[in-house]
Formats: structure tokens, C-alpha cells, sequence
């Protein structure tokens, strides 16, 4: 599953340095979306995003199907390992 931040900067050909600069974006409310610790992508990031095409409603709820896949994933990775231990 695809973040669709990270898709957007990828598709614009920038860093992650670079799309905060460009756009005057914060570093840590920026960092914070990418984590999916925001309940939404915000505003400043989703105008770029708008700006280059892509649909604010459907933006927003790739988010959050990202966000909730990236918990799941999460939690499914301890169970994966579990019964694993060293001989």
C-alpha cells in the first residue's frame, strides 16, 4: 500500500528535504503525516498535492486506508516472529 504524500513527492522528482523547503512546509508536521500520526493529511501538504492534480477527497481517504494498513502491519509483524526463539 502506497502513501499518497510519498507518492506525490516521488511524482514531483523531490526529496523529502526538498518538498518541505519548496512549499514551506514544517519539518515536524511533515514528518508526523509520513508516520501516520496525523488524523489527516494537513492542510499546507494536501494544497501541494491539489496543486499537482490530485483530488483532496480521495487524497484524504488513501491516507487513511495507508494509515490504518500501517497499524495492522504493525501488529502483525510480532505475531509472525512469535515461537521464533533461538535454540
Amino acid at each position: 500500500m502506497n502513501h499518497p504524500v510519498k507518492e506525490c513527492i516521488q511524482k514531483l522528482g523531490l526529496t523529502h528535504r526538498a518538498f518541505v523547503v519548496l512549499y514551506d512546509i514544517s519539518w515536524e508536521r511533515f514528518r508526523s503525516c509520513l508516520y501516520g500520526y496525523t488524523d489527516s493529511i494537513p492542510r499546507a501538504i494536501l494544497n501541494v498535492m491539489v496543486q499537482h492534480g490530485y483530488d483532496e477527497q480521495e487524497a484524504q481517504r488513501q491516507y487513511l486506508l495507508w494509515r490504518k494498513w500501517s497499524v495492522q502491519q504493525k501488529l502483525a509483524a510480532p505475531a509472525a516472529t512469535e515461537g521464533r526463539g533461538h535454540p
